[in-house]
């Protein structure tokens, strides 16, 4: 009698919990994965946007973005606001675009449209994808989509 009272108010909690989002893990077709001509441009850095999330100002904003530049078909350049440059080596893999650093750890890009991706870290020890807290780089207006 114990056990099916305890599964039932578990269910009942669980049905109280608010649901976790889920973040793209794959992404548009329309978008190439693994070429840096599609991340050309400049960039604000913010938030998932979505019912029952509250997002304060983006860390990164148009006024200030953060610059990506080709340095090849398959490596690109981030510049931070600041100036501060770091090179990625970029490879296509699942449906999405792997930034590959030198040394440190990598980013997942998953494009949810020309002008748009979710970026998620990946931890280096054990190489899994931050899936539950991305960041989305939305284009600067001024600067266009590429070609």
């Amino acid at each position: 009698m114990f056990q099916p009272l305890f599964g039932a108010a578990l269910l009942a909690l669980a049905l109280s919990l608010p649901a976790h989002a889920e973040f793209p893990r794959e992404g548009v077709p329309s978008v190439a994965n693994g070429q840096s001509s599609p991340f050309v441009g400049a960039w604000s850095i913010g938030f998932p946007e979505g019912d029952g999330m509250i997002n304060g100002a983006p860390p990164v904003s148009c006024e200030a973005p953060v610059m990506l530049q080709a340095d090849g078909e398959y490596d690109l350049v981030y510049v931070s606001p600041g100036g501060q440059e770091v090179a990625f080596a970029l490879m296509e893999f699942s449906g999405r675009t792997t930034w590959l650093p030198a040394e440190g750890e990598s980013l997942i890009a998953v494009w949810t449209g020309p002008d748009e991706f979710f970026s998620y870290t990946v931890e280096l020890t054990t190489g899994r994808a931050r899936w539950d807290d991305p960041r989305v780089y939305r284009r600067c207006a001024d600067t266009g989509s590429p070609g």
